[in-house]
């Protein structure tokens, strides 16, 4: 009796032990290790990573990798804060209950920005849009005016940039 067994390696004779069932249980063990890694991995990717992010003043990143610096009220943004988001915008201003609510000012990751009011996460009352889309007729373009649910209620683009020439101006 050798390491073969009808022309196949035999390792349950040399191992002493039954070598396949071993394997399977070696797979359940590994799968396991790797659940609880992705697990563990998981609840450090959404945490607090400074201060106290459930009263007062802390940092949080979350699973997505945003981030919110500012001050906290029962576990949600309350108070003066920046959120930061993984696409580059960002808000600074005041939040209540989890929402961007009161004066803040918002820019995009394109360089848009606007500063103002905002009501339940939406632009809303008095405040000032800018585009910045060089290349584009928007391109230092600002409104000023007043937004309700996220949209301007009356809209007239005034330039920025340069002065209009003699053959632009209205009459």
């Amino acid at each position: 009796m050798g390491l073969f067994r009808d022309n196949f390696l035999d390792l349950d004779s040399y191992y002493g032990l039954n070598f396949i069932n071993t394997m399977f249980q070696m797979r359940k063990i590994i799968g396991f290790i790797v659940f609880l890694c992705v697990v563990a991995a998981n609840q450090v990717s959404a945490q607090c990573i400074s201060g106290n992010c459930y009263e007062g003043r802390g940092t949080f990143r979350f699973e997505n990798g945003d981030e919110y610096d500012g001050l906290w009220l029962n576990g949600q943004p309350d108070g003066q804060g920046k959120y930061t988001w993984k696409n580059g915008d960002f808000y600074r201003g005041n939040w209540i209950a989890g929402k961007m609510d009161g004066r803040g000012f918002y820019k995009y990751a394109n360089g848009d920005k606007y500063t103002g009011e905002f009501r339940d996460n939406k632009m809303d009352g008095r405040g000032h849009f800018y585009w910045d889309n060089p290349g584009d007729v928007m391109n230092n373009a600002k409104y000023e005016g007043y937004w309700q649910d996220g949209k301007p209620m009356q809209i007239e683009v005034q330039p920025t940039g340069e002065p209009m020439d003699s053959n632009q101006k209205k009459r």
